[in-house]
């Protein structure tokens, strides 16, 4: 079953911003500028964690990761101008 996560970042470089952005683009999609809402099927958070912590600079960066739960997942709210959603339920992003 898969599972939503909202990731959030703060990469000091460049070039790990970049590499982190388009890694994550392969499980779900940007919706703010350092923040994406990923589908994780069984085990692949733990791929997530090794190829963030791969990327990152842990001395100089930050990830933050919220796995979202079915119920909570409902009761997310958009406000303002939200983009489409996939076949998922995913927003699509902004980016």
């Amino acid at each position: 079953m898969a599972m939503i996560v909202i990731l959030a970042y703060d990469v000091s470089a460049d070039s790990r911003r970049t590499r982190l952005a388009a890694a994550l683009e392969s499980w779900g999609y940007r919706i703010q500028e350092s923040v994406f809402q990923l589908r994780l099927e069984e085990g692949e958070l733990d791929e997530v964690r090794e190829r963030v912590n791969g990327i990152i600079d842990s001395r100089d960066d930050v990830v933050h990761i919220y796995p979202l739960c079915t119920n909570c997942l409902g009761r997310a709210e958009v406000h303002g101008t939200a983009p489409a959603l996939d076949d998922g339920g995913l927003y699509r992003g902004v980016w």
